[in-house]
């Protein structure tokens, strides 16, 4: 997981005090549900909050409405309950809104195991709840993460780049198996940049924009890296090349120091590859530079 444990606690500590003063303040009586989906809602951009606020909602009105209609067939707790959570998990895959389906459960039950008032006033007791819940987690993203997206993100950059370079040397000898860990990371980074540079755009935050943006380029260099890397492992494994022709290369290739040790033949092709990813990664430069600069290394290579 890229989240901060620490940032993380703080952020959903101040999105569920918000959501509990709000809810004295509208007079809602669901303080579990506002605290609880609160939690939920708080995430490392406002658009994220946002889009999984709506998620919430989608997925409390599917449980809630199932939760009312078995309330007025008179159907009885032990039969309501798990059909009601059975249909409304499946009602918010269908609908689109799948990450909601534990709240779309959790909406079920309470609404025919912990009644306000009539069915519907407890559907309403519930949306409300989750409304107020949806405020306080996006207003603590704005304040709080809206203005630290470079400590945020630096600092899920830099743990993904320890991912891929501690994984590289394993996938460049065993292919892309030992790299799915990192290409999992990686694609949870480059959805949270993506959406990040979404709202800055709509925002017109320029400054930030170009960090996120040079850091989802950076994020899309280190996939294509581990994807080199896998390339060699699987050419490697289904041509029995040994371990003792490759080990000066993957030790080689983690430090960048000396002169770059030879791989059989059929592999340099992608070991050059491997060279100008590292390198544009070191230097921050684009592709094209990097491969001059990894024809470079080559040459002095071949001296």
């Amino acid at each position: 997981m890229l989240a901060n444990p620490f940032f993380l606690a703080i952020k959903a500590g101040l999105a569920t005090l918000l959501a509990l003063v709000l809810s004295e303040l509208v007079g809602n009586t669901d303080h579990v549900s506002a605290a609880f989906i609160a939690v939920l809602c708080t995430s490392p951009t406002v658009l994220i909050g946002l889009r999984r606020a709506l998620t919430q909602f989608a997925g409390s009105l599917v449980g809630g409405l199932l939760g009312v209609i078995c309330i007025a067939l008179d159907v009885p707790i032990w039969i309501g309950v798990p059909v009601a959570v059975a249909l409304s998990i499946r009602g918010a895959f269908l609908l689109g809104v799948s990450q909601g389906h534990q709240v779309a459960a959790f909406s079920a039950i309470l609404v025919q195991l912990l009644p306000r008032g009539t069915a519907l006033e407890t559907l309403d007791t519930r949306l409300v709840a989750v409304f107020v819940a949806a405020v306080s987690g996006s207003v603590v993203n704005l304040v709080v993460s809206g203005m630290t997206y470079d400590e945020i993100f630096g600092r899920r950059m830099r743990l993904v780049e320890q991912q891929v370079y501690r994984l590289m040397p394993g996938a460049a000898r065993n292919g892309p198996e030992a790299a799915q860990e990192g290409f999992t990371v990686i694609a949870q980074l480059q959805d949270e940049l993506s959406l990040a540079l979404e709202e800055l755009r709509w925002r017109q935050n320029w400054e930030k924009f170009r960090l996120i943006q040079s850091m989802w380029w950076r994020v899309g260099r280190l996939r294509h890296l581990l994807h080199v890397a896998s390339e060699m492992g699987y050419l490697a494994r289904t041509t029995s090349v040994t371990d003792d022709e490759l080990r000066p290369f993957l030790s080689w290739m983690t430090h960048l120091e000396g002169e770059r040790p030879r791989v059989p033949d059929h592999l340099e092709p992608t070991a050059h590859r491997i060279v100008a990813e590292l390198l544009s990664l070191v230097a921050g430069i684009d592709h094209g530079a990097a491969d001059e600069a990894g024809d470079a290394v080559d040459e002095s290579t071949s001296r």
